[in-house]
């Protein structure tokens, strides 16, 4: 089977500001696609292509996307508004006649607002917000969506966001892999059992061992590093 091509475009917008540490959305957006691209890459599913330049335009980013040729385009943003406006929305293009944008969409938000304390705003289609659309979702010849994770000028969401990054990267993941029917790898023990042979091909990839398997790995572990230290 063929890996699956996605494109993540991270936000360059520089000049939006967030509060407390938040730094800019740009900053911030580009380590949550990182992150992201790295969970994606682990599964061994996809080619991830990427902006890699925070100076790039958004015609740049579009252009690159389309040439790409990836079946999923996914622009990663954080909202600014007022103090007191918070939570994820997930837009995808009004022009979308498939349904595979509404459907990509509602997953991400889907496991987005399963994360977030708050109450999230919703799916959403993107003349919602300008009558033409996003540029971004209009322009790109795949499926595409657009996240705004949080309002980066809300102190709450700000350090919601900062203090569970690693936590956003794994559900914008999930929600990935639901949409493409990709299965999450079972094997949840450490590699580093396996490395050290200290456990073998025969064990259950279900994250759990048995007494008798519990016991096993102590005693070749005893063998192997502890056995013969006076």
């Amino acid at each position: 089977m063929s890996k699956i091509k996605i494109y993540l475009s991270a936000s360059t917008q520089e000049d939006n500001i967030g509060v407390a540490n938040y730094g800019t959305e740009e900053q911030q957006m580009f380590r949550l696609r990182d992150k992201v691209e790295k969970l994606l890459n682990d599964t061994g599913k996809y080619i991830v292509g990427k902006n890699k330049y925070k100076s790039s335009s958004l015609s740049d980013i579009v252009n690159a996307s389309n040439k790409f040729g990836a079946k999923l385009h996914v622009a990663f943003h954080s909202n600014a508004g007022s103090k007191s406006a918070r939570g994820c929305e997930v837009y995808y293009s009004y022009l979308s006649t498939d349904g595979e944008g509404k459907k990509a969409a509602s997953i991400l938000y889907k496991h987005i607002e399963e994360l977030t304390p708050s109450k999230d705003r919703g799916v959403k289609k993107d003349n919602s917000v300008y009558t033409t659309g996003f540029y971004e979702l209009r322009e790109t010849t795949m499926t595409a969506i657009l996240c705004e994770f949080i309002f980066h000028t809300n102190i709450e969401d700000v350090i919601f966001f900062l203090n569970n990054i690693d936590n956003f990267a794994k559900s914008t993941a999930s929600a990935i892999n639901e949409y493409f029917g990709v299965k999450k790898d079972t094997e949840k023990y450490p590699i580093w059992l396996r490395s050290q042979d200290l456990v073998h091909n025969s064990y259950k990839k279900d994250g759990t061992f048995t007494v008798n398997q519990v016991d096993t790995i102590f005693k070749r572990f005893y063998e192997k590093f502890i056995k013969g230290i006076k």
